[in-house]
């Protein structure tokens, strides 16, 4: 049944994102919105040309030039990326992005499967769990250019091992404790957010299920000691270089690296669709739509399961992770109340003021799935059993359906990038200033960058820094950019041109590629009258081949 449930999984994962995969297959076309999938395109071909070349895949001087951009503490995916090497290598980054997109539903959708057989003993209602919780509203929102939140396989198999460790006890302890240890590891080189996440609600359940059989603790405490001594020394041994290099090797960060109070739960948005409320946040991180089919089957799940301690504590927990995604004060429609909530407390333990309460949800999904399924397996008569069944069926075409068509974007690069393209007469590693500026505003350099095989430097790049900064240290040359590009007009005065120079001159800057933008035609008249000279035409783009 586990294979043929990932199949299942697999099939219906591509169908969802068929306007890509049918129309697309070739990688002329990625899953999702228009910027944030170009980041994670750009690491799935820089970690494997990195290692190719023997260099340290944490670090980079490609971005943010000269003083460059620490991975670890961006979304680098490091463990995907060498996953998917063999698919980077023969059909390019964007068809491996696309693989890990579609792959890494249909895997979480079979890992919450998996996960649901420890609660439930009927497989059907097990692949209705696992289909709940990997094609949850949460997923398919982050699917949109956030794998490394989407990419949720880490949660079910933290809940898996747990369960052997502190539950059914049948593995020897170091062998389950060293599992979690390299699965822990793996997260880290995934998503950290996701792995903190994770840890922050493992604890929450430990405890609570020690205030439930608070007269078994003593006795587990060397089966549970043996595990976790194990599962820390297997997460030293391949997490301590990336968590040294982050936090002791060169430009890391430190702060809060978002805003806080922002991207929350709204507490409307576990029952009503995001096109009918409002957010503080945006509809991407929109994580909490349950719809009322899996609510009422959710709760009454929890109310017919409450006698076994297995439903009990899940669906607690699964509660505490919903207050939890509330975020520090509670939004309804999008109006922030003065009302303080646990997250307040959360937010001050180290790393995570930096994380996105919403975001809490994709894991909230997985308890929901468990016992909105168990609902059905409890049913008492044939007619109780037909009304959660069709509950059921109705909650996954909630959950599904307004996913459909999923969105695809374009994979275009100006000819200038690719094989062949003008970007061959420009010397390896030089520094090149591309527009418009891929900062928090856009990405599409670091495409164009990748596309190039990262055949030069850039002195930006969508990346934190410190700051800390999403994008490199503000400068003159950025703001001009960005101003241009968002219409605004700027007169080249000699303080102007001068300011402009000088940033030119810091960033070792030897050529100018102005790309297609809004503000182009803008940016082009400006750097025409700062250089003195016209551009050349050259597949698509305006090149500067040497600077005045």
């Amino acid at each position: 049944m586990r294979r043929l449930a990932l199949l299942v999984y697999l099939l219906l994962a591509v169908a969802i994102f068929s306007s890509t995969w049918v129309n697309h297959p070739d990688g002329s076309s990625w899953i999702g919105s228009p910027k944030d999938p170009q980041l994670f395109i750009w690491y799935l071909g820089w970690i494997p040309h990195e290692l190719w070349l023997g260099h340290n895949p944490f670090f980079t001087d490609h971005l943010s030039y000269p003083p460059g951009v620490n991975l670890m503490w961006n979304t680098s995916m490091v463990f995907p990326a060498l996953v998917l090497w063999p698919v980077t290598a023969v059909f390019g980054p964007v068809v491996a992005y696309n693989v890990l997109i579609t792959a890494g539903l249909a895997l979480s959708a079979w890992f919450g499967f998996i996960a649901a057989q420890r609660f439930i003993d009927r497989p059907i209602l097990c692949f209705a769990a696992g289909l709940v919780y990997g094609f949850s509203p949460a997923l398919l929102a982050q699917a949109m250019g956030h794998p490394h939140v989407m990419v949720a396989l880490f949660p079910p198999i933290a809940l898996i091992l747990g369960h052997e460790i502190l539950v059914r006890r049948r593995m020897h302890p170091v062998a389950a404790g060293a599992l979690a240890g390299v699965a822990a590891a793996a997260q880290l080189l995934t998503g950290e957010e996701l792995l903190a996440m994770t840890l922050l609600i493992a604890a929450v359940g430990v405890a609570v299920l020690t205030l439930l059989h608070r007269q078994e603790v003593r006795g587990s405490l060397p089966h549970v000691a043996t595990a976790t001594g194990a599962a820390l020394g297997g997460f030293a041994v391949l997490a301590a270089y990336p968590l040294g290099f982050q936090f002791l090797g060169p430009q890391r960060v430190s702060g809060s690296l978002q805003p806080p109070d922002v991207y929350v739960s709204d507490l409307l948005a576990f029952a009503v669709p995001s096109n009918f409320i409002h957010f503080t946040g945006n509809t991407t991180e929109n994580d909490a739509y349950v719809g009322l089919p899996l609510l009422v089957l959710f709760a009454f799940g929890l109310v017919i399961g409450w006698s076994r301690p297995a439903i009990r504590w899940l669906g607690l927990l699964t509660l505490l992770i919903a207050v939890l995604s509330l975020g520090p004060h509670l939004h309804v429609n999008g109006y922030v109340t003065p009302l303080p909530l646990p997250w307040a407390a959360v937010a001050r333990l180290p790393l995570m003021e930096s994380a996105l309460p919403s975001r809490l949800m994709a894991i909230a999904f997985l308890g929901v799935g468990i016992i909105a399924a168990s609902a059905y397996a409890a049913g008492t008569s044939r007619l109780q059993r037909v009304a959660t069944g069709a509950a059921l069926v109705a909650g996954l075409a909630v959950v599904i359906v307004p996913s459909l068509p999923y969105t695809t974007q374009p994979a275009a690069a100006p000819a200038f990038f690719r094989a062949g393209g003008g970007v061959e007469r420009i010397a390896p590693g030089s520094v090149v200033l591309v527009t418009p500026f891929s900062s928090k505003e856009s990405t599409d350099a670091m495409y164009w960058q990748a596309t190039a095989n990262y055949r030069f430097r850039m002195p930006e790049g969508d990346a934190f820094t410190p700051g800390p900064y999403l994008g490199p240290h503000p400068s003159f040359m950025e703001s001009t950019l960005d101003g241009l590009d968002a219409g605004q007009s700027v007169t080249v005065t000699p303080e102007v041109r001068t300011l402009f120079v000088a940033d030119l001159q810091a960033h070792g800057i030897t050529a100018i590629v102005a790309g297609p933008s809004k503000g182009r035609a803008a940016i082009v008249d400006f750097l025409t009258q700062v250089e003195g000279s016209q551009p050349d035409d050259s597949g698509g783009v305006k090149v500067w081949w040497q600077l005045n």
